[in-house]
């Protein structure tokens, strides 16, 4: 039982927004989406899109249905969707695990992760822990850390007599 073609009819407008979306839109499904749309308006068949971006063909014809339900806006990922962050740079917990773990453990990454497993009670891995003290690093003035040398360390140790000369 094949499933019946549909062939969409663009503007000049809306093709111009799928052009511009393929190109240069931040999200790749994002671009994969307004390709296969393109790709359908021009008289591609769903399977030869499907087999062309290595998407499936069920796919491509509920991009054509989002299309023709909620246009473009249909493309963007709406909040809720995709794998939530194990970790959090706006949990205060998790930033304190990971302060205490940075203390106790330094330079051990394999150590910080296994101390973050052990106290929250979810798996994770060193990837994930690197990229979580990647982003510490980067807002610590926010979380009240700041980075020295690869390290992070509480903004209460810094020294704070202004004005004074040494």
């Amino acid at each position: 039982m094949s499933r019946k073609q549909k062939f969409i009819n663009l503007t000049d407008s809306e093709l111009k927004t799928l052009r511009e979306g393929s190109k240069y839109h931040p999200k790749p499904e994002f671009r994969i989406k307004c390709q296969g749309l393109l790709l359908n308006h021009s008289g591609m068949q769903f399977k030869d899109i499907a087999n062309y971006l290595e998407v499936n063909i069920n796919t491509v014809g509920n991009w054509v249905k989002t299309w023709e339900t909620n246009g473009i806006m249909g493309f963007v990922r709406k909040s809720g969707q995709g794998c939530k962050p194990i970790l959090s740079v706006t949990n205060p917990t998790h930033t304190q695990l990971l302060s205490k773990s940075v203390d106790a453990h330094s330079q051990n990454v394999k150590a910080i992760q296994a101390e973050l497993i052990k106290e929250l009670g979810v798996g994770m891995g060193v990837d994930t822990v690197k990229r979580f003290l990647k982003k510490i690093i980067i807002h610590g003035d926010v979380l009240g850390v700041v980075p020295t040398k690869g390290k992070i360390k509480p903004l209460m140790s810094i020294n704070t007599n202004v004005g004074k000369c040494s």
